[in-house]
Order: C-alpha cells, then sequence, then structure tokens
C-alpha cells in the first residue's frame, strides 16, 4: 500500500512538472535570454531601457552574470528544459526540507513534515512553480548560506548569497543581519563576490558590453518597482488613496521602525539552533513585507519558516509557544491557499487580491514568530545585553 502511495505520488508529481512545462510565463524569459546568449547575442535587456521609452514588464531583471547559470539549459528545447528546471526545483525543495530539519537537530526529517509544509503554503508553491520562477532557488541558496554560515564557513555562504543577491537584491537584507552579528569576514567576502559576479561576464562579453549591461540591470530594477501585483507594504498602500510620495515616506517610515523594533527585540545573541534560525526567518519573511515589490509566488519562501513552526510542535506533548505557531500557520494557509479555492469566479478572486491578503497573512506570520524569538531566547537565559 506504502509503495503504491509513492507510485501514485511520483505520478502526481511528473503530471504537475509537465503541466508546468508547458505553462510557464517567466522560464521562457530565462530560456530565451540563454538562447541569446549561445548565439553571442549579449543584448539581454530591452533596448527601450536604454532610449527612455516605455518600458516591457516581463524581461530579463537579474543580473548579467546570472543568465550564464541558464546557459545550459539553453542548449534545450524550451518545453525539456522547462520541466528539467522544474525538476531541479523540487530537489531544492527537498534539499531545503533536510537541511532545515539537520539545522534544527533532526537526523532524518520525515517526508510527512515537508508535505505538510508546502500544503499550508500550496497556493504560494503552484503558483511559483507554474510561473517556472527562479525565486525558490533564491530561497535555498539563503538557507545553504545561512546554514553553513552557522557552521563556521565564510567563502561557500558568501558565494551563495552573492548570487542570491545578484538574482533578486532584497537577500541584501540577510547581509544586514550578518553585519548586525558582527560577521564582518563573511560580509566582506560576500561583496568580493558580488564584485566578481558584476565583473565575470566581461571575460565573455568585454567589458564595454558588461557595463552597458549592469546599466540596463540597474534600470530595469528600478522601474519594476512600480509595477502592479504588489502584495509587500508598498503595495497595499498604493492600492489606498494615498499618493506615490506619500507612499513611499510612509514605506520607508515603516520599514525604518519596523527594523529598529526587531533589533530591540531579538538583541541578545541566540544561544540555541531554534533562536538562531527563528532569527533567520524573521529576516526572509522581512525581505516579502519590506521589498518594494513582491509578487505572490514569492512567498513561497514561506515554506521555510513553516518547517521551522512546524520542528517547533514536535518538541512534545504540550509544546511551547503552540498557540502562536497555530495561528501562524492558520493565517498562511487561510490568505494563500484556503480561500482562494472558495473564492467564485474570476470578479470575486480580483477583489480579494486587492485587499492584498497575502501581506495581512504574512504579517500575522511575522509577528507571531518575533514573540517566538523572544520567547525562546528569554527561557534561554536572562538578556546579556550586545549582539
Amino acid at each position: 500500500m506504502r509503495d503504491l502511495a509513492v507510485v501514485a505520488f511520483g505520478a502526481l508529481v511528473v503530471a504537475f512538472g509537465v503541466y508546468c512545462a508547458t505553462n510557464s510565463v517567466d522560464f521562457p524569459v530565462y530560456h530565451r535570454a540563454a538562447v541569446q546568449i549561445v548565439h553571442g547575442d549579449y543584448e539581454i535587456y530591452p533596448t527601450e531601457i536604454y532610449a527612455g521609452k516605455a518600458i516591457p514588464s516581463h524581461g530579463f531583471r537579474y543580473a548579467p552574470a546570472i543568465v550564464f547559470l541558464f546557459v545550459p539549459l539553453g542548449w534545450l528545447p524550451l518545453e525539456a528544459a522547462a520541466f528539467l528546471f522544474f525538476a531541479l526545483k523540487v530537489g531544492a525543495v527537498a534539499y531545503v526540507g533536510s537541511v532545515v530539519g539537520r539545522h534544527l537537530g533532526y537526523s532524518s526529517p520525515t517526508f510527512r513534515w515537508m508535505l505538510v509544509s508546502l500544503v499550508i503554503a500550496g497556493g504560494y508553491v503552484v503558483e511559483e512553480f507554474r510561473y517556472g520562477n527562479f525565486h525558490f532557488f533564491c530561497v535555498a541558496l539563503m538557507v545553504f548560506a545561512f546554514c553553513s554560515a552557522a557552521s563556521g564557513h565564510v567563502v561557500r555562504p558568501a558565494v551563495a548569497l552573492a548570487i542570491a543577491i545578484a538574482a533578486k537584491l532584497t537577500p541584501v537584507l540577510l547581509l544586514g543581519y550578518f553585519a548586525w552579528r558582527r560577521r564582518f569576514g563573511l560580509c566582506a567576502a560576500t561583496l568580493a563576490a558580488l564584485v566578481v559576479i558584476a565583473i565575470l561576464p566581461a571575460l565573455v562579453i568585454g567589458f564595454p558590453m558588461n557595463t552597458h549591461l549592469l546599466e540596463g540591470f540597474a534600470r530595469y530594477a528600478v522601474q519594476k518597482i512600480d509595477e502592479g501585483d504588489n502584495y509587500a507594504l508598498r503595495g497595499w498602500l498604493l492600492s489606498t488613496s494615498l499618493s506615490p510620495q506619500t507612499v513611499t515616506w510612509i514605506w520607508a517610515a515603516a520599514v525604518l521602525a519596523g527594523t529598529l523594533a526587531v533589533l530591540v527585540a531579538l538583541r541578545p545573541v541566540p544561544r540555541t539552533p531554534a533562536a538562531h534560525f527563528a532569527e533567520f526567518c524573521i529576516v526572509l519573511i522581512a525581505m516579502l513585507l519590506a521589498s518594494p515589490h513582491t509578487q505572490r509566488r514569492y512567498f513561497i519562501a514561506l515554506y521555510v519558516p513553516i518547517l521551522f513552526l512546524l520542528a517547533r510542535l514536535r518538541t512534545g506533548p504540550d509544546p511551547p509557544d503552540k498557540h502562536f505557531i497555530t495561528v501562524a500557520l492558520a493565517a498562511t494557509a487561510t490568505a494563500g491557499t484556503v480561500l482562494p479555492l472558495l473564492l467564485p469566479g474570476r470578479r470575486f478572486a480580483l477583489a480579494y487580491e486587492a485587499y492584498s491578503p497575502h501581506f495581512f497573512g504574512t504579517l500575522v506570520m511575522w509577528t507571531a514568530l518575533i514573540v517566538i524569538a523572544v520567547r525562546i531566547k528569554a527561557a534561554e537565559c536572562p538578556p546579556s545585553g550586545g549582539p
């Protein structure tokens, strides 16, 4: 019976992979850019960027070096490459579940644990996989960087974090976290890796073209901020009647106030893997909430804090912080997975999205995690002062 269930699940994953490979939205952009590189065409950003014209909203947006990661996929037909990309992402999901379990002290995390996490974040997982976005690989890189840094490494986490920043920019918050925790050697190594990543393509395409592409990358990144489909704090503020200038000031003030509040609350140095990883989860969620632009599929990053919260529930028959954990998981599942399935038609779905429920559901989880982190540290020992 168990073997039959495994076969059925495997068939379901393959079928979903075929669907994603034939209906992806973002991956064809990556594939097209990779094919251009294979054929010696290095103009991967829309030419309108440089001419000050209206810029297409859908195009390759990552740093020039990242496109070379897709070159092996550019040698394959689109749908075959998209399916391979899907399979690699499934591997990344399994890797993240495994490494989180090991970091928290579980030698053999169960398949069921990861599956429950995927179900809770189901709406975000399905959308990210269907779109064929690179985002979850960035999440996996950040998990690797964090856990590797916790083991005392420098070069490996620096390279991983630099790649994530070059792709999505918002992982720079994790670099800020390392600086706050006085991992200055790691920060310096990450900055050095970013410089190398910026320069490396010049060895293939020449320095003038590389400078041209870096300019296009910067312009395109700024343009992304004011697009729709934004479920971060700034996106919710823009959905109100406030002017863009007012929104910017409120957003900046709220991000600053939130940062200061978290720094005060989490000032004591974490002394256990649980407290340490809780801080990472708080930073990871802060990237979603504070980013100038967060699309719905980026919330797949919640898979990681959900894994952490489920691990906390497994600490005993009456786990600490049970009520906070339950509220956090329920808010995420309701906002991202349950309610979207119950909406009767596109009109109601659009109205639901307009109120940015993903932001508020995630805000509940973020708040609960801060409380849990403070309680874990209080149980460890009295605050010692100083990070």
